[in-house]
């Protein structure tokens, strides 16, 4: 017969066996459980790559589909380009050109590749132009239609705006500027545009939406278009595919060149690499028939080969100092000594002619001053491909300021 100290002992030993067998049971128990858990895991993330694929595959399929609608619309002159930001931009393929195929022969603007399709000196076969100006949607840089530009930037930014984009991308430039005008010239689709506050000046039941929904001719109020709102004249070649509102509706910044205390200095061929410090000084300066400092307009501006009227100080960048004005910057006199340079006619800054493009040239021949081209809503008759306004300072923005991206691929 067991002691009570043998069948304590017992019990002890039997609660031992279960403790041992329940935490047997629970690690296998636990084992079970992970690899449950792992198994669901994998086939939550199996699960979600499938969907993520699914969604980019989806993506990919909807943006190739906006992009071949538009170039089967267009008969491949316009595309579509995504940017680093995902922002659709709609973009006309310039194709390169010989300038002696223009047929331009009294500008006498040389022979070979246009310099806007060249890029430190090896051609390309084409460029790419933003069908619109950029605007203030998706993320303010979109080369989209019917909506407000981008204003109110300064040079600095707007080319920031550009190159952020992603490589290739480049704001507009003066290259770009003149080749775009040239082949208008040459094909007879000189484009009308926004010029008298939501209208064109020459032809007012052309109009477009207002940004203040006024109305076509109102001087009061913002008269600012939406992008590309306008008719086809309003755009380069006089089709629904090419470049919208170069003439008014907003002034547009140009990269690759800039007045330095009157001297010209550009870019060489259509290279936006290149860092402005080392961009081409010209023999050529923009000189006034006055010496005035003070005072608004103080008289034509001139071609020279040095400046002798210097309407400002300089190395300033101010407004504070008068400037010069042509209504027509073809017809600009040249100083006798003057040596007429071929790139500059080419870039529609130099005319052989009094005869060209249309436009206002007003200039400060003293700090540095970044061009901007086209003409504003508000500008009537001094508008057009050849308004050229070397005025401003690379810190000036305003609520009639644009820009406008351009793509090497």
């Amino acid at each position: 017969m067991s002691t009570i100290a043998e069948e304590i002992q017992a019990l002890k030993s039997a609660s031992a066996e279960q403790t041992s067998a329940s935490q047997s049971l629970a690690q296998e128990v636990s084992g079970k459980m992970s690899d449950i858990d792992q198994k669901v895991d994998q086939s939550i993330n199996q699960v979600e790559q499938s969907y993520d694929q699914k969604a980019s595959d989806l993506t990919i399929i909807a943006t190739d589909g906006y992009r071949k609608a538009i170039e089967d619309a267009s008969g491949g002159r316009n595309t579509v380009v995504y940017d680093a930001q995902g922002n659709p931009n709609i973009m006309v393929v310039v194709p390169r050109f010989n300038i002696e195929d223009l047929g331009l022969t009294d500008l006498d603007l040389g022979t070979g590749t246009h310099p806007a399709f060249l890029t430190n000196g090896a051609p390309r076969g084409e460029i790419l132009i933003g069908k619109y100006l950029a605007s203030s949607a998706a993320g303010g840089s979109a080369v989209v239609g019917g909506a407000q530009p981008r204003v109110s930037v300064d040079y600095d930014q707007a080319k920031q705006l550009c190159t952020d984009k992603g490589q290739g991308w480049h704001m507009m430039s003066i290259h770009e500027w003149a080749a775009v005008a040239l082949w208008s010239m040459a094909n007879g689709t000189v484009p009308r545009g926004n010029t008298n506050y939501g209208r064109a000046h020459d032809a007012h039941h052309e109009t477009a939406r207002r940004a203040d929904d006024g109305q076509p001719g109102d001087t009061s109020g913002v008269g600012r278009t939406d992008t590309g709102k306008g008719p086809a004249t309003w755009n380069h070649d006089h089709s629904e595919f090419g470049i919208a509102d170069l003439v008014g509706n907003c002034l547009e910044w140009l990269d690759q060149m800039k007045l330095e205390n009157g001297q010209i200095i550009t870019t060489l061929d259509n290279d936006p690499s290149i860092a402005e410090v080392n961009w081409h000084k010209h023999p050529a300066f923009f000189d006034s028939t006055s010496n005035a400092t003070e005072g608004s307009n103080v008289g034509d501006p001139v071609l020279n080969n040095q400046v002798v009227n210097r309407n400002g100080p300089l190395n300033d960048d101010s407004y504070d100092y008068a400037y010069s004005s042509v209504s027509n910057w073809a017809s600009i006199t040249k100083d006798p000594s003057y040596t007429p340079v071929e790139l500059l006619r080419k870039l529609l800054i130099e005319s052989a002619v009094t005869s060209n493009a249309q436009g206002y040239l007003t200039v400060r021949n003293y700090g540095d001053r970044f061009p901007l081209r086209g003409g504003r809503w508000s500008n009537g008759s001094d508008a057009g491909l050849g308004y050229l306004h070397l005025h401003s300072a690379r810190s000036s923005s305003g609520s009639f300021i644009g820009f406008r991206p351009a793509l090497f691929l």
